[in-house]
């Protein structure tokens, strides 16, 4: 890896999930050939001049930039707010998944859902600081009613034609 790091804002939960998810090392280390890692490199421009090079700010997360022959990140080693926002977009994305594939199966468990939340959280090296668990229930809750609404209208859609 570089010795490069670009420098994304997140929320706890998610800060705390990436970095498991990648290692638990700091900076986040990129799987070699990942999604992230590749919109990283093709995110990533040469530094424009007059401006400093980034500081980590709090609630960031420092990510190295991932070195190839054709992105050296000596000289690509900025991102734009835009990259910043298309590779934040991509995390989310994946924490969605990761979410609705651990949780969904269990249905409407009522109180169990707390429960499973938290194992959730702990299997992926999220510590409660007081947001993350009501952050994860409602990002759930939020999937959940739009997988419902879906097959909702599907079966609508079905019943109508026949």
């Amino acid at each position: 890896m570089s010795e490069y790091c670009v420098y994304l804002k997140m929320p706890s939960y998610l800060r705390q999930w990436f970095i498991h998810r990648h290692g638990g090392s700091n900076p986040v280390n990129l799987i070699r050939g990942s999604i992230e890692s590749k919109l990283l490199q093709r995110a990533t421009i040469p530094m424009p001049h007059g401006i400093m090079p980034p500081r980590q700010g709090d609630g960031e997360v420092a990510i190295n930039i991932p070195y190839s022959k054709s992105h050296d990140p000596r000289t690509y080693n900025y991102i734009t707010e835009t990259g910043k926002n298309a590779l934040l977009g991509r995390i989310k994305d994946d924490f969605d998944l990761d979410v609705w594939d651990y949780l969904h199966d269990f249905g409407k468990v009522g109180a169990q859902q707390k429960d499973l939340i938290y194992l959730f959280m702990e299997q992926r090296g999220i510590h409660e600081d007081g947001t993350c668990w009501d952050a994860i229930a409602k990002i759930y809750q939020r999937l959940r009613k739009n997988y419902l609404t879906n097959i909702s209208k599907k079966s609508s859609r079905l019943q109508a034609r026949f």
